[in-house]
């Protein structure tokens, strides 16, 4: 009898040893196949971390809409009580979302939505990317995307995706969002600037019907390590082939065709990856994908960096610091990170290396820049016809400190953006 239940005993176990190997060469199956798929992922589909999105495709401006029609803008966007909202519309449920292209005209009218909360993206962004941000799960039939959300504050329960390319509008339901507490919170921010919309170029834009007063800020510059970009990007320096150019030092790794040049003179590095497999994504959200999947792995703090304008349907993508939610130009030839993909999906990205640092105190008196309305008719008196440029938008200029090389000056002013890029409006008066 002693013996047959050893017997059992003895089968039980191994039966139960056999078991547990099972289990574990499942599981490890399972962890080998998960590490497959996140060290190696493709450049197209790579899910991209929350962060990153939450970050650098935030809102950069936000707009208060007063029930009498006048609309300010925020200036301190870091402000505690904005959080509240963020907070608020996370916990709020956005449904029934109804698509439909209008004409400027009701895109305006939508803008100026009388007591309502403004989101306002510098230029078009997927939906999906402010689902994430905002904890949403708003679902459309096709792809949408927008640059300003409208949160009616009237008990209308409504919001409003707008796309001012396409005077595109996403209408959706706003449900579980105590309406009175959040207006109360944002007549609370800080507003000392008046603005509102007109069409200019046959298109919806923010305007400022009066003089802008801004103020002058100094920071001291952190100078990034172009080395870490080449390690971060193209691997360890030892397997790269090193060489110089003039004055410029290029970095080529042959297994992959990818290079990184570090120009000491723009203080910048340009990657170019020329890899066979590559290929052009056919979405636009999965080209800002792909930019999001490279800034990810340079494992850097971009806290300033906002994503800040696509052209050819996010081919060419650019993102800039910004300061008070107006943009800084001239921190490098033509932004804080420039990306730029060809027809067979060959990437080039261009990194400042420059970045503020620590803000330093100044005795600069503020700047008053013109409104739009001036800056056009400077324009016109000057024989710019609206054909001329693309864009003008206010923003500061990154400019070096003639007493400190380890210091930056923003200074205001207004841009103007050609065929040629972006430049200060009165450089590029002086060279007409």
């Amino acid at each position: 009898m002693r013996n047959k239940q050893k017997f059992l005993q003895s089968a039980l176990l191994n039966g139960l040893l056999v078991l547990s190997l099972v289990i574990s060469v499942v599981l490890t199956g399972f962890i080998f196949s998960s590490f497959g798929k996140n060290e190696a992922p493709d450049q197209s589909t790579a899910q991209q971390p929350e962060k990153q999105l939450l970050e650098i495709f935030r809102p950069t401006q936000y707009i208060v809409n007063q029930p009498d029609g006048s609309q300010q803008l925020v200036m301190n966007a870091t402000d505690a009580k904005l959080k509240k909202i963020r907070y608020a519309l996370t916990n709020a449920q956005l449904t029934d979302a109804q698509t439909k292209t209008v004409n400027a005209v009701k895109i305006k009218k939508i803008l100026t939505t009388k007591q309502a909360q403004i989101f306002h993206y510098p230029d078009v962004v997927p939906i999906s990317y402010f689902n994430i941000r905002y904890s949403q799960r708003v679902s459309t039939r096709k792809n949408v995307n927008f640059d300003y959300f409208v949160l009616a504050l009237d008990h209308s329960n409504n919001g409003y995706f707008v796309n001012t390319k396409t005077n595109q509008i996403t209408t959706v339901k706003v449900n579980k969002l105590n309406h009175h507490d959040i207006w109360q919170q944002a007549q609370q921010l800080p507003k000392n600037m008046n603005i509102n919309f007109q069409n200019y170029h046959n298109r919806v834009r923010l305007n400022y019907p009066q003089k802008i007063k801004l103020p002058v800020y100094s920071y001291l510059v952190n100078h990034r390590d172009p080395k870490t970009y080449v390690s971060a990007l193209l691997g360890t320096i030892n397997q790269l082939n090193v060489t110089q150019d003039g004055d410029k030092t290029v970095y080529t790794n042959k297994l992959n065709n990818q290079k990184i040049v570090y120009d000491p003179n723009w203080e910048t590095v340009t990657f170019e990856d020329h890899n066979t497999k590559n290929k052009l994504p056919e979405f636009y959200l999965d080209r800002l994908n792909i930019g999001l999947s490279q800034i990810n792995l340079l494992q850097s703090d971009f806290t300033d960096t906002r994503f800040y304008e696509s052209q050819q349907n996010g081919q060419k993508i650019t993102f800039r610091t910004y300061v008070e939610g107006f943009p800084v130009y001239f921190q490098s030839e033509s932004g804080a990170i420039h990306m730029t993909m060809d027809k067979h999906g060959n990437l080039t990205s261009t990194y400042s290396l420059n970045e503020i640092g620590v803000p330093v105190p100044n005795n600069q008196p503020d700047v008053i820049l013109p409104s739009t309305r001036d800056i056009v008719k400077q324009l016109s008196d000057a024989g710019v016809q609206e054909k001329d440029y693309n864009f003008i938008a206010p923003g500061y200029e990154w400019l070096l400190d003639k007493d400190s090389q380890a210091a930056v000056n923003m200074e205001p002013t207004w841009m103007i953006e050609t065929t040629n890029g972006w430049q200060s409006v009165s450089s590029f008066l002086k060279t007409r």
